[in-house]
């Protein structure tokens, strides 16, 4: 017995000590921030982290009948680089639309426009020469001074453009009477320590990466429209009529749904103060962005939740829609159900912001505050798509990971969202989650590593490798850690870089040291690998009752194992084993059960365990 003991301790030091020594690949730009100390191996930001950031003043004239847009953004600027920069990048996204930008994406003929003209720029007071600044695509380059570490630079640009009528990508003109405007000032690009300036265009495709910083919005609009917008609107008793300015009050205490503005309203009308325009006013502290939505004949349903119940803070929540689309109607309480969740259940953080605004759009995408959702016939579709856009709120933007290259750092945690958080939500609609993107498609030609920056996926499987195998490899990290241990680990993660800027590797580092295991070869595995999920069922052999059943890694993906036998009285026993199973290279592990009852047949997998072939899954006597 001591022998066994001592050969069993001795092997599984033997494993652990196999499994410590496997190292990630690094490139070298992200290798030198951690020899930098900007990063470090714990998973936790380097005691010479830095972060720049700019503070935003835009007064924005926005047209509904030309959609003309005219506007002045002043910037605060301050470099915490250790960098000296020779110019300043600006990010100009509505360039998306200019005809001579590149794409990724369709634009109609009609929406594609001259881009945004710059009316007049200055620095400090002083307007560079014309020669010293050159917009390219959706990149302006600022030259002249240079900006030394720890200096400060103030900007003041004049600029206007024209929205885009159809071509709706994340911003446009939803209906007559509705817009939804997003990415609409110049804004200084991300300079930070692994690329320096974040020189990848935008092409209608990948998604942001941008710096936090203050917002103080003034937005100008005829009398008629509302607007919803990131931040807290702080003149709202001078906009608003009384009778609404006292109901958005009541809202923000409220557990009920409170009818802020009605179909009847919006035929009265008398909604807003009575003049030709209205200034709108928002303030937003720490965000990375800032967008908004108008409309002139949407309906406003609002409701609100203690979200950190150790300091009674509340969020408000608002779905603001057409009331045409019927389907909006239960979205209210979808939204309020995603923030509790997110609050109490998953991840369990206080929700972070003041409000969360569900508006009614032809697209689906998240911005702080704001989430602008298209309508869905089925309720299943609807939930899963308030839930995605809701959590982005943790990831990107209270966590705020760069988009741009690593989609699967927040898309991965969203779309693991969607099913996991589902029955949270309402659990008396099916969750039916589809999997064939992973299924179908693991392995072939255009499969690529997940760790493959985002702009270079393409193809079949490029929603795979950004959304469905991250979203899996979280949830197989949860089951094989256990809920408390996961939570404990995902708090570690996030409260090292909240409000910063993480890497993958400050994600798997935190991971685990939050968890105390090292998953490296997980993270080998499913993130810096092309790998195929398959399991199969192998041998059965039973002598009486008592069962072994081999289960056989066809693949190259490590899937828990998850054998459902059934009894021919129609009962059923579940046997599992983790990911952990996989991590010393196993090809084959075997599962053991005594059968009381005959047995009917089994099946291997579940809804959420991928698996190219499901033809070997199954057993019968």
């Amino acid at each position: 017995m001591l022998k066994k003991i001592s050969i069993s301790a001795f092997l599984l030091l033997l494993v652990y000590s196999t499994l410590r020594s496997q190292q990630l690949p690094i490139a070298t730009n992200i290798k030198k921030a951690y020899n930098n100390a900007t990063r470090d191996n714990s998973g936790a930001p380097g005691k010479y982290y830095w972060q720049n950031k700019a503070d935003y003043t835009i007064k924005v004239n926005f047209d509904p009948q030309s959609l003309g847009l005219k506007a002045t953004v002043s910037i605060d600027y301050i470099n915490n680089s250790p960098d000296t920069l020779k110019y300043i990048l600006f990010k100009l996204y509505p360039n998306l639309f200019q005809k001579n930008s590149p794409k990724a994406i369709a634009i109609a003929a009609e929406d594609q426009t001259d881009g945004v003209k710059i009316e007049s720029i200055s620095r400090d007071g002083q307007s560079p020469d014309s020669t010293k600044f050159t917009i390219r695509g959706t990149n302006m380059f600022v030259r002249g001074k240079t900006l030394s570490p720890g200096a400060k630079a103030h900007f003041d640009i004049a600029y206007s453009y024209s929205l885009n009528k159809g071509s709706f990508i994340r911003t446009g003109q939803v209906d007559k009477g509705a817009f939804f405007l997003s990415y609409f000032f110049p804004r200084v690009a991300v300079y930070d320590d692994i690329d320096g300036w974040n020189m990848y265009p935008y092409t209608g495709q990948v998604e942001f990466y941008n710096d936090y910083g203050d917002f103080d919005v003034h937005i100008t609009i005829p009398s008629n429209y509302q607007v919803w917008a990131t931040g807290d609107l702080v003149n709202q008793h001078e906009i608003y009529q009384p009778k609404f300015a006292a109901l958005i009050d009541q809202a923000e205490i409220s557990d009920s749904v409170i009818n802020i503005i009605t179909p009847d309203d919006i035929k009265a009308g008398n909604i807003t103060r009575n003049s030709k325009q209205n200034t709108w006013k928002f303030e937003a502290h720490n965000v990375t962005d800032f967008a908004f939505g108008i409309s002139n004949h949407y309906v406003w349903k609002s409701t609100s939740i203690i979200v950190d119940p150790a300091t009674k803070r509340r969020t408000r929540v608002d779905a603001v829609y057409n009331p045409d689309h019927k389907t909006y109607e239960p979205i209210i309480g979808y939204a309020r159900k995603t923030v509790e969740a997110i609050s109490y259940k998953f991840p369990q953080v206080p929700y972070p912001y003041s409000h969360e605004t569900i508006f009614d759009g032809p697209d689906e995408m998240e911005f702080p505050m704001m989430v602008d959702n298209n309508p869905f016939e089925h309720s299943k579709d609807a939930i899963q798509l308030t839930v995605h856009e809701i959590f982005h709120t943790i990831f990107p933007f209270y966590v705020g990971v760069n988009e741009t290259k690593y989609a699967f750092m927040d898309e991965g945690w969203a779309t693991m969202a969607e099913f996991y958080m589902h029955p949270m939500v309402d659990s008396t609609v099916a969750v039916d989650y589809d999997m064939t993107d992973i299924n179908n498609n693991s392995g072939i030609e255009a499969d690529v590593p997940v760790m493959t920056l985002t702009p270079q996926l393409a193809g079949a499987a490029r929603f795979m490798d950004k959304n469905q195998k991250p979203a899996l490899a979280y949830l197989y990290v949860k089951e094989m850690l256990g809920d408390e241990l996961f939570l404990k680990t995902m708090h570690y993660y996030i409260n090292n870089w909240k409000g910063k800027h993480p890497t993958p590797y400050d994600f798997f580092n935190s991971i685990n040291t939050g968890s105390g295991v090292n998953l490296n070869w997980f993270w080998k595995n499913w993130f810096f690998n092309k790998g195929v999920p398959d399991l199969a069922i192998g041998t059965v052999t039973h002598a009486a009752k008592n069962y072994t059943v081999v289960i056989n890694n066809l693949g190259t993906e490590a899937v828990p194992v998850h054998l459902t036998v059934f009894y021919i009285d129609g009962s059923t026993l579940t046997l599992s084993k983790t990911i952990a199973c996989w991590a010393t290279g196993a090809k084959s592990v075997a599962l053991k059960f005594s059968a009381k009852k005959p047995v009917k047949h089994m099946a291997l997998g579940t809804v959420y365990d991928a698996d190219i072939d499901k033809s070997n899954n199954t057993w019968k006597p």
